[in-house]
């Protein structure tokens, strides 16, 4: 196996992998043996988040790192840890609610903070779990939010105004070993138009010990690059990475795998899932589905009161789906959400309002009634649950579809991307294609994190970062084909 390329990050000395671990959604035990096998292969900074998977993401790394150091195959010296503060739950801000000042509420169960006090507590918490008494870099996460405030106004003046005191509380932090740098995590810094931009220009005025502040995390994928590649003419516009570089800023990369593409999460994978056969199995079951749901639907329709029309016009779910089938089929992550979170929620109330129905006609009344009722929504929530699933299975075939399509044009583009591993097996080698493709830009990004919660992702991930870069005139022809703009 090829040695993975390092490069080191200017303010701290630190030589890194220039691919690293991403640890979003990390918290199960195949999760830990992907983290194992991506450091055998030679990776040594990984990624992750005090709020990733509430907590769990953390203790996950925490007791990996532990393991192997215990039994000797790492040193913790070795490990380049990076978790970031920000995001926080109803359950954060219970010890901080004497001091609403300290946070902004985004939603009715999320809310955010840059605050010192925030961070201390967080930090605090994140070392506990990761079992370590430092952390390499840590990282404030999205400070863009503060300024989508729902319960207060806030502007960007003050947004500056408590980074730079933040960075002040993190001058100290350093200055007693407990990190050894910082940074910003922000997914609108190269993007001066947006109504939530924070601008790197004004992040490194607000530092006043600007050798603290060593690195930077920002997404670059196929449709997101503006922060490492100029999209104007204007040559007097510098890039987020051009002017980290000035400053001796490392740059780190997220999300190359899922990116955001006309306003729409895309997930960038090609993997084989059986083929025909397999499209064919869930084309079937998802039929199967629909026709359960509809007779459902139709024998509580015949059983309610023709005056109960507010709660029969309740079950209609699978009309509803197979009328908005083509729209939910053309994205399968936005698809996975709008289910997830908007219609089994709203399925869960419908059922408790038809249960309530129920109890109150036949108080007193024959269990036998009540019990058929009981059967019906049972039927129903599983059936239903069923249907979602199939649907999501649907429109994620149409993903790997519309992904095929892009892998062929890579290969037309660049032939020298289409190369697999020695036992000719890619797990996704679109996947592959496109970090090598990231990982090419080694002159302005120091580190790709990429999410790998499965050893087969690593094998891929691993694969791609023993590549060669790929010549300026393949980069070229790539950012310039008018499919990616």
């Amino acid at each position: 196996m090829n040695q993975l390329l390092k490069n080191v990050i200017p303010k701290t000395g630190q030589q890194v992998t220039r691919l690293g671990f991403g640890s979003y959604r990390i918290s199960k035990p195949n999760h830990a043996e992907a983290l194992t096998a991506a450091i055998e292969g030679g990776i040594n900074i990984i990624d992750t988040g005090n709020n990733f998977e509430n907590g769990s993401s953390e203790i996950l790394i925490g007791n990996t790192l532990d393991s192997l150091i215990k039994k000797k195959k790492i040193s913790r010296e070795s490990i380049t840890l990076v978790t970031k503060s920000g995001y926080l739950g109803i359950n954060d801000v219970k010890s901080f609610e004497n001091n609403q000042d300290d946070y902004i509420q985004l939603s009715e169960k999320m809310f955010h903070s840059i605050s010192p006090r925030v961070i201390e507590s967080q930090i605090q918490t994140s070392l506990k779990r990761l079992k370590t008494d430092k952390i390499d870099i840590f990282m404030i996460n999205s400070p863009e939010r503060m300024l989508m405030a729902k319960n207060k106004r806030y502007t960007s003046s003050r947004l500056y105004k408590d980074l730079s005191e933040s960075f002040r509380y993190l001058d100290s932090l350093v200055s007693q070993g407990i990190i050894s740098g910082y940074g910003v995590c922000s997914n609108t810094m190269a993007f001066p138009t947006a109504a939530d931009h924070v601008s790197l220009s004004n992040i490194i005025q607000s530092c006043q010990n600007p050798s603290n502040l060593v690195a930077i995390q920002v997404p670059f994928n196929l449709y997101e690059r503006e922060a490492i590649i100029a999209t104007t003419n204007d040559y007097k516009v510098k890039t987020v990475a051009e002017i980290a570089k000035e400053n001796g800023i490392y740059v780190m990369t997220n999300r190359p795998l899922n990116a955001i593409a006309n306003g729409q999460v895309r997930v960038l994978v090609n993997h084989e899932l059986g083929k025909e056969t397999a499209e064919q199995m869930i084309m079937s079951k998802m039929q199967t589905s629909f026709g359960r749901v509809a007779e459902l639907e139709s024998d509580i329709m015949s059983e309610l009161p023709i005056e109960e029309e507010a709660l029969t016009s309740k079950f209609v779910w699978g009309q509803v789906l197979s009328e908005n089938l083509a729209r939910l089929a053309q994205n399968h992550f936005a698809t996975r959400h709008y289910l997830t979170n908007q219609v089994l929620p709203e399925l869960e109330k419908d059922l408790k309002d038809l249960q309530n129905y129920a109890k109150y006609q036949l108080d007193g009344s024959s269990s036998d009634g009540l019990s058929a009722y009981e059967q019906w929504i049972e039927k129903y929530k599983t059936c239903v649950y069923d249907l979602t699933n199939s649907i999501v299975d649907y429109a994620y075939i149409d993903t790997l579809r519309k992904n095929n399509e892009l892998d062929r044009i890579l290969n037309a583009l660049c032939p020298s991307l289409n190369q697999l591993p020695e036992d000719g097996y890619a797990h996704s080698p679109l996947s592959i294609k496109l970090l090598r493709l990231l990982l090419s830009h080694h002159n302005h990004v120091g580190t790709v994190f990429t999410g790998m919660r499965d050893p087969l992702y690593v094998k891929d991930a691993l694969f791609a970062a023993q590549q060669r870069p790929i010549d300026q005139e393949d980069l070229d022809d790539i950012w310039q084909c008018p499919i990616f703009n």
